[in-house]
């Protein structure tokens, strides 16, 4: 797995072994409401070391059983991410109604998650400011992976197209960029102009087609700018969709980001519209 990382250019469909008996993902499994689930700790090998927060979430937003599909693709994860010299990872699990939300592709690439550029480390600054905690993190992770476990895959833009995808993103967001002072995460100068982006987006990267990954395959991708794969939330219009993202890190800087954020470590929490729940795992 480690030599296959190795040689990544972008992205890859990889197939985690999901068993011919296990029930398929449509089998009696549906969304109640919109909620995620996550987890940022050491990498839960068994059925045992998932938390109960993730059984409390299953009950009240999800009709039917996760967990028999979700191990397979928890095991495969957990050798991809040991076999590359960690142990550590931040899961989200995002239950979402159909919506139409994304008819319209938002085609981008992720941020270097440990980055002190990244969004997540900058809610809520100023974009000239310097920041305003130092981050001491020298690995720079430039990989993920996610499933979809119900519903459509993630969109990407095939491999072959994806230097030039990423050389219009960048040409795109250059050219309809505005200046303004950033203060908030919810700025409107930031949402006018990505929406811009979007729609032109949308149009310029159509030609280059979309790829995505079959039933019991993962996706694993670079992210960052400058290799990062361009993709896109799949069109939700015509059903639910439970979907996986696993950012594998290190403890100590997993354990800091959730400090910054006044969580302990490792930690499990989920959220629903009007309910949060936090659980602390010591």
């Amino acid at each position: 797995m480690k030599d296959r990382l190795a040689t990544l250019a972008s992205f890859e469909f990889l197939n985690y072994g999901l068993p011919a008996s296990q029930p398929k993902p449509d089998d009696g499994l549906s969304v109640k409401r919109d909620a995620f689930w996550s987890y940022c700790g050491p990498l839960l090998s068994e059925a045992n070391d998932l938390p109960s927060s993730l059984h409390e979430w299953t009950q009240a937003v999800l009709s039917g059983p996760l967990v028999p599909i979700l191990l397979p693709f928890l095991t495969y994860v957990n050798e991809f991410v040991k076999s590359n010299g960690l142990d550590n990872y931040w899961l989200t699990i995002r239950a979402t109604k159909a919506t139409d939300e994304f008819n319209k592709p938002r085609w981008h690439t992720d941020d270097m998650f440990f980055s002190r550029n990244s969004e997540f480390n900058n809610i809520g600054m100023d974009k000239k400011a310097k920041p305003k905690a130092k981050m001491e993190l020298d690995l720079q992770t430039d990989w993920k992976l996610c499933a979809t476990l119900l519903g459509p895959a993630t969109m990407f833009i095939p491999s072959e197209h994806q230097a030039a995808a990423r050389a219009t993103s960048r040409s795109t967001k250059r050219a309809l960029a505005t200046e303004h002072i950033c203060t908030s995460i919810r700025c409107v100068g930031c949402a006018a102009t990505a929406d811009a982006v979007r729609e032109q987006l949308t149009s310029d990267l159509a030609p280059l087609g979309l790829v995505q990954a079959a039933p019991g395959e993962c996706s694993v991708f670079r992210i960052g700018q400058e290799r990062g794969a361009v993709h896109s939330e799949p069109c939700m219009s015509s059903g639910d969709r439970i979907f996986v993202n696993v950012v594998p890190g290190r403890k100590d800087e997993l354990a800091g980001l959730m400090a910054k954020w006044g969580m302990g470590f490792p930690r499990s929490w989920w959220i629903a519209p009007g309910v949060l729940r936090a659980h602390e795992l010591m």
